[in-house]
């Protein structure tokens, strides 16, 4: 199934509410006359929302100020994240090519150069604090090379943001962070007061890390089961429905008694770095919370807590239904790609990597807590997001060139990005193609640091929050309130 990039870049507009935007893209008509009806025809009296992505170049960057940056060069520095921003030239690979055409573009278009650098540094955590490392030894320099960094949400970005490092995204001219083509999703989670020191757009190809279940068609068939697409538009795909359908998913293939990821069908399975954290998410709940002066306070709640923490915890911990693998990466894919498991977690990344596999299979958000809430997909660490230092040598530059790369990169790369996914064998429905603007409009992060790990008590198959948490509560107060001192602490 091929879809233009017209109908994949409209199906991606987050201010429209998910379900009447899939009604939207399909209706395209209207009556006239008695029983005739035309086709996209705009009716007397209705209003017709405007596409800002219609436009050639972004709104938000006057035409009188283009030339002004003309013989410029703008300097971006790719940390451990990033890379899909770095295309020294065509290859044929659509990615690729892509972001080298919108680099050029964005050149010739302000009659600047860009300067892309690729830092180097490995995925790994070492690799990670290597690159967060020379961001600190840079700005400490006051080296003026670069207008921005892209790195990890962790690895000691947090601190640097508090010690003031990087510049105020409210101070960059030209960006919009209302617009589509920016992941305002961030300035809920990661940002407090009235500042905004981290952000991505469609350039970093941010979706890339969110989390997404797949589930596997052939075992939906065979138990007599429809498939969760109607229930994920329909607002009903909930934990209640989700545990239910892990339950009848699993099932001991070679009789022997025992459950085992190697031999046996799985409701659930996933790598437990990301699974669990990617369930935590789902269920709506974050650590810290926001006080009327958008500061943070710690989330309290810990009667309801604990009963989420218990529901990820029961979903393992009788070895019967859902594996978390710890140890064997492979092993959980191998798991999903034979056939083996109802759903798996992954990043939505990881779904090109399935071109091979011979049966059917879906894309989903992870599902809503209870029918009231929102569905929420977890954005990994390893999401690629922007920092613009202290030492930046020309703010209105990077303003310009970060909001013109995000807006082509909304145009044509994103839905490009899609299109792949969407091209992999077996996910060839108009019904997949729906749950990606869900799960890419409704993710967000998971501030870490303030509560007890899920990982551990998975692993451990016991639910301890209540008394890890008290346990901890001192110390989690101590460094709430450094942060908080920081970030009412005068520039």
């Amino acid at each position: 199934m091929k879809k233009t990039a017209t109908l994949l870049a409209a199906l991606l507009v987050a201010t429209v509410p998910t379900v009447s935007l899939f009604a939207s893209c399909t209706k395209g008509e209207e009556k006239t006359g008695d029983n005739e009806v035309v086709e996209g025809e705009q009716q007397p009296g209705e209003e017709v929302e405007e596409n800002r992505l219609d436009n050639e170049f972004s709104p938000n960057i006057p035409q009188e100020d283009v030339s002004k940056f003309e013989g410029s060069t703008f300097s971006m520095l790719i940390g451990s994240v990033g890379q899909v921003i770095y295309a020294e030239e065509e290859n044929s690979k659509p990615v690729n090519d892509t972001a080298y055409r919108r680099n050029k573009l964005i050149e010739d278009h302000f009659g600047i150069t860009l300067n892309i650098v690729k830092g180097g540094y490995a995925a790994t955590g070492g690799g990670q604090s290597e690159a967060t490392t020379q961001f600190r030894s840079l700005i400490e320099s006051g080296d003026q090379t670069y207008n921005a960094f892209t790195h990890v949400q962790h690895t000691g970005m947090p601190q640097m943001i508090l010690e003031r490092y990087f510049v105020d995204w409210n101070e960059i001219p030209y960006v919009n962070l209302e617009e589509e083509w920016w992941y305002q999703n961030i300035t809920n989670d990661l940002c407090f007061g009235d500042k905004i020191y981290v952000m991505t757009g469609d350039y970093a190809l941010y979706i890339d890390s969110i989390d997404c279940l797949l589930f596997n068609k052939d075992i939906f068939d065979e138990l007599g089961l429809e498939y969760p697409y109607q229930d994920v538009l329909d607002g009903t795909w909930t934990w209640d429905k989700f545990e239910e359908l892990v339950a009848l998913g699993a099932e001991d293939l070679n009789g022997d008694g025992l459950m085992t990821l190697a031999d046996d069908q799985w409701g659930l399975s996933g790598w437990t770095y990301e699974l669990c954290y990617a369930l935590l998410v789902s269920t709506g709940y974050s650590p810290l919370e926001k006080d009327a002066d958008n500061m943070p306070v710690l989330n309290q709640d810990i009667s309801e807590t604990h009963d989420k923490y218990q529901r990820i915890v029961d979903l393992f911990a009788d070895g019967q239904k859902a594996f978390a693998e710890a140890s064997d990466y492979n092993a959980q894919i191998l798991a999903f790609t034979e056939g083996r498991s109802m759903f798996r977690d992954t990043f939505l990344g990881g779904v090109t990597g399935l071109s091979e596999v011979e049966f059917d299979f879906g894309i989903i958000p992870y599902p809503k807590w209870d029918e009231d809430s929102e569905y929420q997909n977890r954005s990994s660490n390893m999401t690629a997001l922007t920092y613009i230092p202290v030492t930046n040598p020309d703010i209105p530059l990077t303003g310009a060139v970060l909001e013109e790369m995000a807006f082509q990169s909304a145009k044509e790369l994103t839905p490009l990005y899609f299109d792949t996914v969407l091209t992999v064998k077996s996910t060839r429905d108009v019904e997949s193609e729906a749950m990606l603007p869900i799960i890419k409009n409704n993710a967000r992060f998971l501030y870490d640091g303030y509560a007890p790990s899920i990982i551990g008590q998975v692993g451990n198959k016991s639910n301890t929050f209540t008394s890890s948490y008290q346990s901890n509560l001192s110390s989690y107060e101590t460094q709430l309130e450094e942060m908080r001192e920081l970030l009412l602490a005068e520039d």
